[in-house]
């Protein structure tokens, strides 16, 4: 598996996630909202004609800055990948937020343009993507490493491949955990109440069982690091 080939799968990983996060963030009611402003203001005339185009235009130039960053191909730069994908995010969960402290700054009433399961699951690819990506840098970095010690070609390339192999399995699992938690999340939470509303002061409980939770993985890390 040659260096191209994990060249190529950044750039696809790179496109796919800032493309979905572009798409995300033209419905969602902040960045209309501020689109409305422009328009309303003195050079609204002189860019109306032109309105039709700017969601479209928006999302070509923030490719091109995405292919920016992957020419760079380190993981500084993937690292500002991500900082941007998640800036073009984040109206979208202010969208779905039972406290959106923009939306009061600007009196917003959310209309977004999508649901929160695409909201959830763009979420779920940027996490993904950013995974990758910071992998993908230092399967190159080992490659490089053990071209500059002399392994051959053939081997190197075989252990490209287990990497690759053991990537794509850990991002699978990550993934389904973490979709399965966002699916059982609201039956648990409706259990808890049903449970819980019963007590004469469950926030007492609820913050006695959290303290206890905290406490015992304080502990547990503390011997780890003693151990170690």
């Amino acid at each position: 598996m040659r260096e191209g080939f994990v060249r190529t799968l950044e750039a696809l990983v790179a496109t796919a996630a800032t493309y979905m996060a572009a798409v995300t963030m033209v419905q969602t009611t902040l960045y209309n909202k501020l689109l409305g402003k422009i328009s309303n203001s003195f050079i609204g005339p002189i860019i109306d004609p032109y309105m039709p185009y700017v969601n479209i235009t928006v999302i070509l130039l923030v490719l091109f800055v995405a292919f920016s960053f992957w020419r760079k191909g380190d993981e500084v730069w993937f690292g500002r990948l991500f900082s941007l994908n998640m800036l073009m995010f984040f109206p979208s969960v202010l969208d779905f937020s039972t406290f959106n402290w923009v939306g009061l700054i600007f009196n917003l009433q959310p209309t977004p343009g999508v649901t929160h399961v695409w909201v959830f699951s763009v979420g779920l690819l940027l996490q993904v993507s950013y995974l990758l990506l910071r992998y993908t840098v230092r399967f190159r970095y080992v490659r490089e490493e053990l071209l500059g010690r002399g392994a051959a070609e053939v081997d190197i390339n075989n252990i490209t491949r287990g990497q690759v192999s053991y990537l794509v399995l850990l991002v699978t699992v990550t993934a389904g955990l973490t979709a399965g938690i966002y699916w059982v999340l609201p039956y648990m939470t409706l259990v808890s109440v049903n449970l819980l509303s019963g007590l004469p002061a469950p926030h007492i409980y609820v913050g006695f069982i959290v303290v206890l939770v905290m406490a015992a993985a304080m502990v547990t890390y503390l011997r780890t690091g003693s151990k170690e």
